[in-house]
């Protein structure tokens, strides 16, 4: 996590200056806001780290509520903030924040407190799946109203997998599959501007001055690179060429001054993170810890994978931050929250014996997914 901030830190250093100073005359403008959000996380990183994580299961139930309500006042006009055709900011004093973060992770918390209780009925579709899946439906429609069809399609991902781990049935799982494919599809009919990102995506060459202007200089950016980037601070597309190449597109101007080299780095660095955060739950002391684990490292990082895929044409534009990297306060502010988190369910060792119990019931779920 720190070499990632460090790294951000620095790509944000040199890539915001542009925009800092030609939109509020002041080139360090997203320094000063980022090191205070650095600041902000750091504490919320010291409060997952010590604030034991199976309090969260107290908390879930009017956490999601209120995480719900904060995305519906979102969409009241004159409390959200609309940009980009979405409401998804509120402004809280001279800060912007996104409640997304807050459902993200009280979802993740309510899933793994459901597998937690349910075990075995898991694999009942009307006592295991339909439950968990009415209550996290009607957050990933709140979130669709916004729309958030990126954060929407994470937390749906993430609760896919949890409950393919967790030991629900492969017919079950292919109904949520068809489920998320039909809200995905109606979502992007019922909105003009996401209609116009997939044909964008599908089509990027067609109209690179106009709807594909943005994904054909991330393009650029990122063949600019090369192999071993320009160097440090030589982007050209940041001159106001790639839009948000601060924070959504930030990938793509790694790539440019960094090139394949440093985005190695960082695919590199991310897979480490998967590896230890998937470890320091499969070493849990219980399946709720076990669960939680999983669910946080997958949200740490599915969200970067999403987008560097955006970034290289993998994916339609999401609207989705590079993990730690991007500038972007109340994710940025998470993400060190959810380190923490996990660090405070791995600094506990359980047992020998009570680990190889918990080991066996793991890799039994497991079996019975498969």
């Amino acid at each position: 996590m720190i070499i990632l901030l460090v790294i951000g830190f620095i790509m944000l250093l040199s890539t915001s200056s542009v925009v800092g100073m030609s939109n509020f005359n002041d080139p360090y403008y997203f320094i000063k806001k980022h090191i205070i959000y650095l600041i902000i996380g750091t504490f919320t990183f010291t409060a997952g780290l010590h604030i034991p994580h199976a309090n969260y299961k107290k908390m879930v139930v009017p956490g999601l509520i209120f995480a719900n309500l904060l995305i519906v006042l979102t969409l009241i006009p004159g409390i959200g903030i609309k940009l980009g055709g979405a409401r998804r900011w509120l402004d809280i004093g001279p800060l912007q924040m996104q409640p997304v973060e807050f459902v993200k992770f009280f979802l993740v918390v309510f899933v793994a407190t459901s597998l937690h209780n349910k075990k075995q009925s898991v694999q009942s579709f009307t006592k295991g799946v339909l439950p968990i899946l009415a209550i996290v439906g009607v957050t990933v429609l709140l979130l669709a109203k916004q729309p958030d069809l990126g954060n929407a399609s994470l937390s749906f991902i993430v609760t896919f997998l949890l409950l393919f781990v967790g030991g629900a049935a492969l017919k079950h799982l292919g109904i949520l599959v068809g489920l998320g494919v039909s809200g995905a599809i109606t979502s992007v009919l019922l909105h003009p501007y996401q209609l116009g990102r997939v044909k964008t995506f599908l089509f990027p060459w067609r109209d690179p001055t106009g709807r594909s202007y943005h994904i054909v200089q991330s393009f650029i950016a990122i063949g600019s690179g090369g192999f071993f980037g320009l160097g440090l601070g030589q982007s050209k597309l940041k001159y106001s060429y790639l839009p948000l190449h601060y924070s959504d597109f930030i990938f793509s101007i790694v790539c440019e001054e960094g090139g394949f080299m440093l985005a190695f780095i960082l695919i590199t660095l991310y897979g480490i993170l998967f590896y230890r955060g998937v470890s320091i739950a499969y070493y849990s002391k219980n399946l709720f810890s076990y669960y939680l684990g999983i669910g946080l490292t997958l949200h740490l990082v599915l969200q970067a994978v999403i987008n560097m895929g955006v970034a290289i044409g993998l994916f339609p534009v999401k609207g989705v931050p590079l993990t730690f990297i991007s500038f972007g306060g109340t994710s940025l502010i998470t993400s060190m929250f959810y380190v923490g988190i996990l660090l405070n369910i791995s600094k506990t060792p359980p047992p020998e014996e009570f680990q190889e119990s918990t080991l066996i019931t793991h890799t039994e779920n497991l079996k019975v997914s498969l």
